[in-house]
């Protein structure tokens, strides 16, 4: 019997025990406590999807290093996992191969033993398992696509049948692989016992091929082209003139006996170039019935794009599940799980009428197909994805009535792509790595704290190992500005001082106050009182209190950062609430780039390079009043003169910073903020974590909205 995964359904035979929630909200199950529920990490495990290929290769001690590392090269990157079988270690093993060798010393019996091995490691793991002998030579690419073009419910049993040792039945011989399904395997694997006791033939073909008949009663099962058989070595040099004519050889998934790694390399070669050369004749197929079919197409022929076939990429394939690209859910009015952060997001903008046209678009051509019959109602289902390769995929469920029977309403399912613009090559400035990072770090009465922290960071990475760069600390007061004991910085600028005379490098480091009465400081107000302090030809970097420093920071800030050119704008990794995603203390001193630690705020703007001669260029195209409302990002934007560059940047890290929004801020500025101070406390799951542990805490009056809202209060 096939092994198929349990299910549980509702009959009218069940019968339901109630259950009486106390006062604690504590549930009494049926039958006494229950055992918490542990469920996989990947959501492919639980629904028990399984990995592609499996390929076990049974070699020696002798041909490992030769044949067993000529299949390794040849066909690892078309399987899921490869191993290699052998009845005794060697003394050396080739690097970066699974090997698995036996104890027994018996070679005939290996097939047997691997069998073992699988059931204990890979029993449920795969949905088509490969044993073969090294003496093989397998084409990876058509098999990928026998198996490809298999249904995962048949039952597969296949290789070149043939007679063993006058043995009654075909069998598949490992020579030339025996290809099993994971059913199949499920039944071999039950009957280990009987085969261990049973198959001890010389032949290890003869022993698999026996414990396979006797598990599914099955006899191999032939496919066209599987193999070209030689009762002598084959030698590529003197066969392949007549080989390369027959159709049955260049359809074939293996070849065998390979005598030696050289013609199985050689052999290699040779498909290869004949899937590159039937390639190439299909591409010149394509483009001669683009060709043709393009008079009939509006414009035509002056309307085929170069080169031919070519205006849209193929979509992107994954290589793994991390790779997936991820479809976003969408109807009319608002998007569903637009990213990692919300849940429902209300549709409007640039969004909005993206949606809005490719709806009308659809329509329009299924008029077009059908005659003018059909007349938009709803959408029923949107799905978008942004592909990096081809540009936006919409598929999309479109009610539509149907005029020619009565306005009936016909569903419709429709696929869009909106592609990317051509690529353009666009030739850059060269720049050095030798320009000095003029850096301004604006301090706050907020953020005195952190400072002694970011100076003891510049002294390590800059001034103790030579790094160019300068430091301007400007000290902002919300009152006026004084001088001596009574002065909240006294303690900072002595600090200044003692690094000054430790370095003897008056030129690395110094300070400025200013006086900003309003609780809102744009960093535009910040650079126009500093950047009459520095050459034209400088470059500035806006740094803030709690971010990290690194030499390779410095670099990229340099490299990306072109006078006359392009100005840098870097979406740093910013560290989650420590009391919030840590246990206990102490805390971490470093940050970790992953999704528990913190996230890539897209919506920070504050740090940014840029030279002075820029900036004065396009600080005269803003009135007054804009700069009233912009910061240094919204200038260069709206200037349009230089290109913005902003990218992820792993290279910058930031400390978790309390966000406080003043309302005087710009609207556009605070809803900003406040989207930042909510975002940046802990990712979805550690809130609702710590949501779950203060309402277990509070009881039952944390079960009411208030309450709820009361939580996510003390958690910020």
């Amino acid at each position: 019997m096939i092994n198929i995964r349990e299910t549980k359904s509702l009959n009218h035979e069940e019968k339901f025990e109630p259950r009486i929630r106390t006062q604690n909200n504590h549930i009494e199950p049926k039958g006494g406590p229950v055992k918490k529920l542990i469920r996989p990490r990947y959501a492919s495990t639980e629904l028990g999807i399984r990995e592609r290929l499996f390929i076990g290769v049974i070699t020696s001690k002798n041909t490992i290093d030769t044949l067993g590392v000529a299949i390794n090269k040849t066909v690892h990157q078309h399987a899921t996992k490869i191993v290699f079988f052998m009845e005794e270690k060697g003394q050396t093993l080739p690097p970066g191969m699974s090997v698995v060798s036996f104890s027994d010393k018996y070679p005939h019996l290996v097939p047997i033993h691997v069998l073992k091995y699988v059931s204990e490691h890979y029993p449920e793991t795969y949905d088509y398992y490969l044993f073969v002998s090294d003496r093989a030579y397998i084409r990876g690419e058509k098999l990928a696509d026998l198996i490809n073009h298999i249904s995962v419910s048949q039952h597969v049993y296949m290789g070149f049948p043939q007679a063993l040792n006058g043995a009654s039945g075909n069998y598949c011989p490992l020579e030339g692989g025996v290809l099993l399904s994971q059913s199949i395997l499920s039944r071999i694997l039950n009957e280990l016992d009987w085969c261990n006791t049973n198959c001890h033939s010389s032949d290890p073909s003869l022993n698999l091929g026996k414990c396979i008949q006797h598990s599914t009663e099955l006899s191999c099962q032939d496919h066209t082209g599987v193999r070209i058989k030689y009762d002598n070595d084959f030698d590529f040099d003197d066969e392949i003139a007549k080989l390369k004519i027959k159709e049955e050889f260049n359809n074939s998934i293996t070849v065998f006996p390979m005598p030696d790694d050289i013609n199985h390399y050689k052999l290699h070669r040779y498909y290869c170039q004949y899937e590159l050369n039937q390639t190439r004749q299909e591409i010149e197929k394509t483009k001669d019935n683009i060709m043709y079919m393009s008079q009939f197409a509006p414009g035509g022929r002056e309307s085929v794009s170069w080169p031919i076939g070519k205006s849209v990429p193929e979509p992107y394939k994954p290589k793994s599940r991390f790779d997936v690209i991820r479809w976003d859910y969408f109807t009319e009015t608002h998007i569903y799980f637009k990213d990692d952060f919300t849940n429902l997001v209300e549709l409007k903008g640039e969004d909005k009428l993206d949606v809005q046209d490719v709806i009308k678009i659809s329509v329009d051509r299924l008029n077009q197909k059908y005659g003018n019959i059909y007349l938009y109602s709803k959408l029923l289902n949107g799905y978008r994805r942004f592909d990096p390769q081809r540009g936006m995929e919409y598929t999309m469920d479109l009610i539509l009535r149907d005029i020619s029977h009565q306005n009936t309403e016909v569903e419709k399912r429709v696929h869009l792509v909106r592609p990317l613009g051509r690529v353009e090559i666009v030739p850059m400035p060269y720049v050095t790595e030798n320009t000095r990072v003029n850096m301004v770090l604006p301090v706050t009465e907020d953020e005195i704290d952190g400072v002694a922290n970011f100076l003891d960071a510049y002294a390590k990475t800059c001034l103790d190992s030579g790094e160019d760069t300068y430091l301007l600390i400007v000290f902002i007061y919300k009152h006026q500005v004084q001088d001596g004991p009574d002065d909240i910085y006294n303690v900072l600028k002595s600090l200044v001082a003692y690094y000054e005379k430790k370095y003897h490098n008056g030129g690395k480091i110094s300070w400025v106050s200013l006086l900003h009465q309003e609780a809102y400081i744009s960093d535009l107000f910040v650079m126009d009182e500093v950047i009459g302090r520095f050459s034209t030809s400088s470059l500035m970097l806006l740094c803030s209190v709690g971010m990290e420093l690194a030499s390779d920071y410095f670099n990229r800030v340099r490299m990306n950062t072109i006078e006359g050119w392009q100005v840098f704008f870097p979406i740093g990794f910013w560290q989650y609430k420590p009391n919030l995603i840590y246990d206990k203390k102490p805390y971490p001193n470093t940050i970790d780039i992953n999704s528990r630690t913190g996230h890539y705020d897209p919506n920070s703007y504050e740090h940014s390079s840029f030279y002075v001669s820029d900036f004065n260029e396009m600080r005269k195209q803003i009135t007054a009043e804009e700069a009233q409302e912009y910061d240094i990002y919204d200038m260069f934007i709206k200037t349009q003169k230089l290109h913005v560059f902003r990218a992820i940047e792993p290279a910058f890290k930031h400390r978790y910073k309390s966000f406080s929004c003043p309302s005087s801020a710009p609207s556009k500025k605070f809803q900003r903020c406040l989207t930042r101070r909510s975002l940046g406390l802990a990712n979805r799951g550690q809130l609702a974590k710590l949501v779950y542990e203060h309402m277990e805490k509070l009881g039952a009056n944390s079960q009411s909205d208030a309450g709820r809202i009361e939580i996510l209060k003390n958690i910020n």
